[in-house]
């Protein structure tokens, strides 16, 4: 009896142990996974001119698929010095991944040095330039020296699989928020405004935005006991809503195997449509009352 009580344990042992590690799934593998069905829908979207359905299934993709993912390891270039691998950031990263052709809002770039100079002891901010160095060069000038300006010559880079995922399925310019072991917390798409607005309002929009990863990552510091000073109070001043939206996005899905219907549709897409017209439905009948 002894023997068989040893046995279980030992068996529930390893068997948590599987999982946890099953449970590390790369970034490049659950995009590569995922990524096809996603650019379907999402074109088919833009064809119709439904630009709040591009934006839930973005959503869904992220929330649904790639939170919770590590990110490949790969080697970034700053303009000075030895290239860097992933890994050897050592704090959570706010990552930018951008390009020198990119016309940014007038309060973007402000926004993000403002945010920088508060929060890089706890955050590694890192813009990743999709460019080759002699044209990132200029844009040093721009940025706080609390934030590392990097690049990556797509043509010559050695870590060709991850870098084609990491700018050409997403997208650019893009966000992705990593705890210190390079797990993703969200992903977000930087925010666009008209180029009519004014400096201030510029600000304001940008800097609310990009706030919202900081507050996630500082949130998520918090939770695990790592964050150091008193930089937990400023959560209240970054988005409250924020922390508690985010815990709800990253709880654990049970992994289902898809099944195609008469329909043609799987289970999973089947839910993202009722999802979306439920959705749809409540904002209509919201709309009605006011």
């Amino acid at each position: 009896m002894k023997k068989l009580l040893i046995l279980g344990i030992l068996l529930s042992y390893f068997t948590d142990a599987n999982a946890q590690l099953e449970r590390r799934i790369p970034f490049s593998t659950a995009i590569s996974a995922h990524i096809v069905k996603y650019n379907q829908k999402i074109d088919l979207a833009y064809q119709e001119n439904d630009l709040e359905r591009a934006e839930f299934l973005f959503d869904s993709l992220v929330t649904n698929h790639l939170n919770g993912t590590y990110m490949d390891n790969f080697s970034v270039y700053p303009l000075k010095g030895e290239p860097i691998k992933l890994q050897d950031y050592e704090k959570p990263i706010y990552l930018i991944t951008y390009a020198s052709w990119c016309v940014p809002g007038v309060g973007e770039i402000p926004a993000l040095n403002d945010l920088a100079d508060r929060f890089h002891d706890q955050i590694d901010f890192v813009v990743l330039f999709w460019d080759t160095k002699e044209n990132l060069k200029g844009k040093e000038k721009e940025y706080t020296e609390n934030i590392q300006l990097v690049y990556i010559n797509e043509k010559t880079n050695q870590d060709s699989y991850i870098i084609n995922k990491l700018k050409h399925a997403l997208g650019f310019p893009m966000t992705y928020y990593m705890d210190p072991e390079k797990k993703i917390l969200n992903i977000q798409k930087m925010i666009t405004h008209h180029s009519s607005e004014t400096v201030s309002n510029s600000y304001n929009i940008h800097f609310n935005s990009l706030s919202k990863g900081v507050s996630l990552i500082i949130a998520d510091l918090d939770a695990k006991g790592l964050l150091e000073g008193e930089e937990s109070v400023d959560i209240e001043n970054l988005g409250e809503e924020e922390e508690d939206d985010e815990k709800g996005k990253r709880k654990k899905r049970k992994k289902k195997k898809e099944k195609v219907g008469e329909d043609g549709r799987t289970d999973e897409e089947r839910k993202i449509d009722e999802e979306f017209e439920k959705y749809r439905k409540e904002k209509d009948s919201l709309n009605k009352k006011n």
